[in-house]
């Protein structure tokens, strides 16, 4: 390993540390909260300005036309707080429809057992993007919700909206010292629940505020990835994340060969507060698995003083 691999390596396992041993304001949770595959909630959520799996129908719709490969597909299970009272399934596809559009369909559902109040909810996406010029992607995610309760009168609720996104990858950024330094970076940008509403049984309906999501990924050689964002809700910033992956096996040059197929083995740790519907600040660390064909992705998000640990575990096909 030469010298700068030992300086980045050291700048990266200290920015690792920090992380896990911040210590997190205590908070409660969000019941319903945008996360939606174990890689993203491992690095802080931050994924708008990433966008690269069919998870990317969730975070930025703009990244489904993104992928070099035909198709991807992305399943989540989560057993919130390891205490059986929220369940969350996630699943998601995208595919590569011509050469510069994309579509992608996802579907969230979580559950909430809090005996005798029973909460549940379908979230339904549809995603299309378009590349309009080389790297730089728009696109639109129309979403259905149907929530379930057991409240007299509310059994039956629905909701819909649009979510917009924005991403510029950094093949896009014509910037020597960045090419010549084997720097890339992303940008991304969600605008989330524009036109949202639920009627609630035609009682009232109520109107959901937008989100903005601002990100910004750096990668080095494709060995260590660095992201953060930034979320506002009527002009306030409301949400702040960033997070790390390091790819060990790159970095450090090792080959499992041929038998065993795996190409890497990623670490990732992550921070986000959040002051929306709850308070606090998340942290969260993970690994991943990667092969030529899948990829399994674990990871695990804790608030301080507030239940156990929630696990996430997700799987990731490429076609």
């Amino acid at each position: 390993m030469n010298r700068k691999k030992i300086i980045l390596s050291s700048i990266s396992s200290v920015f690792i540390f920090f992380l896990l041993m911040s210590s997190p304001l205590t908070g409660e949770n969000n019941i319903f909260s945008d996360r939606y595959s174990a890689r993203a909630i491992a690095i802080g959520n931050v994924f708008t300005p990433l966008a690269d799996d069919s998870s990317a129908v969730f975070y930025n719709p703009a990244g489904v036309g993104q992928f070099y490969e035909k198709s991807s597909f992305n399943s989540m299970y989560a057993d919130v707080h390891n205490l059986g009272l929220i369940k969350s399934f996630v699943l998601s596809g995208a595919v590569k429809f011509k050469e510069d559009i994309g579509m992608g369909g996802g579907w969230v559902y979580e559950r909430v057992n809090l005996e005798p109040e029973i909460w549940g909810q379908h979230r339904l996406f549809y995603s299309l993007s378009y590349e309009l010029i080389d790297s730089i992607y728009v696109g639109a995610s129309p979403k259905l919700l149907i929530i379930t309760t057991d409240f007299p009168g509310y059994e039956n609720v629905l909701g819909y909206g649009i979510n917009f996104g924005f991403l510029v990858t950094s093949e896009s950024w014509d910037v020597a010292l960045l090419k010549d330094n084997d720097i890339g970076i992303n940008a991304g940008v969600l605008v989330e629940d524009v036109f949202t509403r639920i009627e609630w049984q035609k009682e009232y309906d109520e109107k959901v505020p937008y989100h903005i999501t601002l990100g910004f990924n750096l990668d080095y050689d494709e060995k260590i990835n660095a992201g953060i964002h930034f979320k506002t809700l009527k002009e306030n910033i409301t949400t702040f994340g960033l997070g790390c992956e390091l790819y060990l096996l790159s970095m450090i040059g090792y080959d499992f060969g041929p038998k065993l197929k795996i190409e890497d083995i990623v670490l990732r740790a992550g921070m986000e507060t959040e002051n929306i519907v709850s308070s606090g600040t998340f942290i969260s660390g993970g690994f991943g698995i990667i092969s030529e064909k899948f990829s399994f992705d674990y990871a695990i998000l804790y608030q301080a003083d507030y239940f156990a640990a929630t696990h996430y575990f997700s799987l990731n096909f490429t076609k």
